[in-house]
């Protein structure tokens, strides 16, 4: 069995070095040199495209690293791991599951939340689950190997629905169901039938600038902000999707952004009974987007913007499990 590992950097890329963490090149072989890779028969085919800190995440590398993808299906291998780093993981996994979803191998992300160096990394168990996963599996998609402080197995989550970090913490939890799979020494199948029907779009060339206009639900927030080159709005709720419909501001955004022909989008929203201050969305022209992640909406709205096509049919359009 040929599996094909991608390295881009990140912390699991990186180690300390005095009081700082910093991307490492002998990383890549610490986290190589502790999986015997000839006792379960398979060979790496090794590439780094590109070494940066997620943090630092662009068009231009989403763009290197869909090639890079691209290339190495083109060549036998049975599964491909892309090491990544933890701040923008959610961000690179639902764009690679927009592309690469009805690809016939498995396709896993892998990252850690401390450097490799360090005694409390998960990097090593996320590594394993995901090399695991792809001798286990049959199933084709974008995946993401995780394991939570808090827990003694890795996930194996759809990578379209990965939610952001909590404030101040790098576990990685789902939005609906999200996890596929867990490992605990061995892979458990939980659902295969999350990636059956999605379909993906193929290699996506990313726009230097979203134009999107991600606003957060904050008390006091004036909405005073600049609609130059924005093409798209999303409106972050509270957690009960919930916007401040009577504020002034919020109003004269959506009017300006609707005489400007942008569209509106709140993401959060789920079917059912809402709170009264909901029923002003029509009014303000907000459109609720079907319910998925922030990321995966962003990430749908920035394809859309990067080949030109209408932005509010594409995000009502199903793509790879990112609705819930």
């Amino acid at each position: 069995m040929t599996i094909s590992i991608i390295f881009t950097g990140g912390t699991i890329g990186s180690l300390t070095k005095k009081e700082w963490v910093g991307i490492d090149d002998s990383a890549k072989y610490m986290l190589l040199n502790r999986f015997d890779n000839k006792a379960k028969g398979v060979e790496f085919q090794i590439s780094a495209p590109y070494s940066v800190l997620s943090e630092n995440l662009s068009a231009n590398e989403l763009n290197i690293l869909q090639a890079e993808i691209k290339s190495e299906l083109a060549k036998k291998t049975d599964g491909i791991i892309v090491t990544h780093g933890t701040d923008s993981l959610q961000y690179t996994a639902a764009a690679l599951e927009y592309a690469f979803a009805d690809t016939p191998v498995p396709i896993v992300l892998v990252s850690a939340d401390y450097p490799l160096d360090n005694e409390k990394t998960n990097g090593y168990i996320n590594f394993e689950a995901a090399v695991e996963f792809i001798i286990n599996t049959k199933l084709k998609g974008v995946f993401v190997s995780y394991k939570n402080s808090d827990s003694d197995i890795a996930n194996i989550h759809i990578a379209s629905r990965i939610l952001q970090h909590a404030e101040g913490s790098a576990e990685i939890y789902g939005i609906g169901q999200s996890v596929c799979a867990t490992y605990d020494g061995k892979i458990t199948m939980l659902d295969t039938e999350l990636s059956v029907n999605a379909k993906g779009i193929g290699v996506v060339e990313y726009s230097e600038n979203s134009h999107i206009l991600s606003v957060e639900s904050v008390p006091g927030n004036s909405y005073n902000y600049s609609l130059d080159e924005i093409k798209a709005i999303i409106l972050k709720p509270y957690h009960s999707a919930t916007l401040n419909t009577q504020s002034e501001g919020l109003s004269q955004l959506c009017e300006k952004a609707y005489d400007s022909n942008i569209p509106v989008f709140v993401c959060g929203v789920k079917s059912g009974i809402g709170y009264e201050s909901t029923k002003l969305f029509t009014k303000l022209n907000i459109n609720a987007a079907p319910y998925s992640s922030f990321i995966s909406l962003y990430m749908k709205i920035w394809v859309a913007v990067s080949r030109g096509v209408d932005i509010a049919e594409f995000v009502n359009t199903p793509i790879a499990n990112e609705l819930v």
